[in-house]
């Protein structure tokens, strides 16, 4: 059993979960085909819930005490997903999308019905577009890792309709099924402080394993679901995307040009995602260090992290190459010094780029202790960190820094070509 699920069906949990939800969402799976025998619950007798309460949470606990490959993949589905929500941030994201969707969840008088366990399986249950809604939010926060775009312009306006996210639905599940994902694709819109975000549920690839079941080994196979995010900014004129594989990048930011801003070809110019470089530290040297004076808010930025790579042309490609590398961390101090130990007489430049760097940024916020934002910054397209937070701060610290390329100046430069 996953470890999540493990917590989330604890003893504790059968012990005091509302038995009729319990019942209502076994009853969803209680002849569930993902078993061979014809039952999702693997045998598990339906009639418990009809005698003593007692009686039925026992036999709930025995079943859940069993290994994960023992339920039915559509109960397992329903459990993880409900899971990732039972928790108290979870608890507030359920209220805040219930609030914005005009859904009043009223608390229960009995306390024990108020756990997040229960009102996340009570919401799975009664008002799944509450529920929906609350785990894309989830999705979408728990991306770090985003790839950018850049489109031909800024002020671009997203035409979010009915027709557009039909359009970008098909087409998406047409672009998963090619890479045998499945064609169920949900897309989920919410617009945020300025950006168009889209959270995108589909199918990842099949997944084959050997089981027992009753006695017998016997294989079973499932498709997991996925998470893939969409941010657009009309005013930047850029397009963030998270939880697709690099090779497909590109084919969703066209998709999205195509149906939702009407502008094919909007985010496939030839700088679309030269974004960001490192060229201003190789320029200082080891030496560099960040300057924040002009926001008081930010305390300190540390470089813990840094990779310099030995890049040349290949004799036998005639493409430039990384033969080597060298990665140094350093959490209390400048990683780019601990680089200048191992390196001494070398100097950044031509034969020696920085491939990444790893900033540790200390931030006021007011409260006793200050927040830190860890980010990453990998050129030409990637600056990964938590973006829920301080966005607009860290991308501004990167700008003073000249570590974000200027989009006049790459529109200058394309014309140019």
């Amino acid at each position: 059993m996953g470890m999540n699920l493990k917590k989330f069906v604890n003893p504790k949990f059968t012990r005091t979960i509302d038995l009729g939800l319990l019942r209502r969402l076994m009853e969803r799976h209680a002849a569930d085909p993902g078993s061979e025998s014809g039952a999702g619950l693997n045998g598990f007798d339906m009639a418990v819930f009809d005698g003593p309460p007692d009686g039925a949470r026992e036999a709930v606990q025995r079943f859940f005490m069993g290994p994960e490959e023992g339920y039915g993949e559509g109960l397992v589905s329903d459990l993880h997903r409900i899971a990732e929500l039972g928790h108290a941030n979870g608890l507030q994201i359920i209220l805040e999308q219930a609030r914005r969707l005009g859904f009043e969840i009223v608390p229960e008088r009995d306390e024990g019905c108020q756990d997040p366990k229960h009102v996340a399986l009570a919401v799975f249950l009664d008002h799944p577009r509450v529920f929906d809604a609350a785990s894309d939010m989830l999705a979408l926060a728990a991306r770090v890792s985003l790839a950018e775009f850049a489109g031909l312009e800024e002020g671009v306006e997203a035409e979010i309709d009915a027709v557009a996210r039909a359009a970008f639905e098909r087409a998406a599940a047409i672009l998963f099924e090619a890479d045998f994902q499945g064609r169920y694709c949900r897309v989920g819109w919410y617009e945020d402080g300025g950006e168009t975000n889209l959270v995108v549920a589909h199918g990842a690839a099949i997944t084959t394993t050997p089981v027992v079941d009753r006695g017998a080994e016997r294989v079973i196979s499932y498709r997991p679901a996925e998470h893939a995010v969409l941010s657009y900014s009309a005013d930047g004129g850029r397009l963030k995307i998270g939880g697709v594989p690099k090779a497909r990048r590109a084919d969703m930011a066209e998709l999205f040009a195509k149906t939702i801003l009407r502008r094919p070809g909007f985010f496939a110019g030839t700088d679309a995602q030269n974004l960001y470089t490192l060229e201003p530290i190789e320029r200082a040297g080891f030496a560099f260090s960040f300057r924040h004076d002009f926001d008081p808010g930010v305390l300190r930025v540390r470089i813990v992290e840094a990779q310099v790579d030995r890049v040349g042309i290949d004799p036998r490609s005639g493409k430039v190459r990384i033969f080597h590398s060298y990665l140094a961390r350093d959490g209390r101090d400048n990683a780019l010094m601990r680089l200048s130990e191992v390196m001494r007489g070398i100097r950044l430049g031509s034969d020696w780029r920085l491939g990444h760097i790893v900033l540790r940024v200390e931030i006021d916020t007011g409260a006793t202790r200050p927040a830190w934002v860890t980010v990453k910054l990998k050129p030409p397209s990637v600056a990964a960190f938590r973006r829920h937070r301080f966005e607009a701060r860290i991308m501004t610290l990167l700008g003073r820094n000249g570590l974000c390329h200027d989009r006049d100046a790459l529109s200058a430069a394309a014309a140019a070509q």
